[in-house]
């Protein structure tokens, strides 16, 4: 008789620790992809456009210190175009810092847009950068995806306005109307 009032609580136990332990299997798990974000940015077309336009423009810049260069190697001693030279060759640079800082806005802009809207689309709670992540199951990864998506925005690159001189003088070359802004970069319909 001792031995059924022992048996009997601790079935009792067991059975309510196996229901405990089903409740929490049936706890839903998060759905949680990986993006390579780098990637993206690199092998997406609009990444490839961004590439070629930063390209472009430090083509135009080289031209502009390639023709002082050639005037200072007809004559050495032109301080004039010595200053030139520096100059042009400092403003070049912070040229291409900021022409380089607004494409990849722009590209970060339209990326994240992606990756939300797909996220939301194929009812992920997370979508991880793969560089987050420790380790992940290929399956995990939707980097593809996110490519293909992003493939079908239009971004379209401009070259960020020079800025005025100081005392209001108009810089050398025309600048274009206005900066291209992350809603200048609005995925396509």
């Amino acid at each position: 008789m001792r031995i059924s009032r022992i048996i009997l609580p601790v079935l009792a136990g067991m059975l309510a620790l196996t229901g405990c332990q089903q409740q929490e299997s049936q706890v839903a798990q998060p759905k949680i992809a990986i993006v390579d974000m780098g990637r993206v940015m690199r092998d997406s077309e609009p990444g490839k456009e961004g590439v070629k336009f930063l390209e472009s423009r430090q083509a135009v810049m080289q031209e502009q210190l390639d023709a002082i260069q050639d005037r200072l190697e007809k004559n050495p001693k032109d301080e004039a175009a010595m200053q030139e030279l520096q100059r042009v060759y400092a403003a070049s640079q912070q040229r291409m810092q900021a022409e380089q800082q607004n494409v990849v806005n722009l590209l970060f802009d339209s990326v994240q847009r992606v990756v939300n809207s797909y996220r939301e689309a194929q009812g992920y709670d997370i979508i991880l950068g793969a560089e987050a992540a420790a380790s992940y199951t290929q399956s995990a990864d939707v980097t593809a995806a996110i490519i293909a998506e992003v493939n079908k925005q239009k971004i379209e690159f401009k070259p960020v306005p020079e800025p005025a001189l100081p005392g209001g003088a108009a810089p050398e070359a025309a600048a274009p109307e206005k900066a291209p802004t992350a809603r200048d970069a609005a995925p396509a319909k």
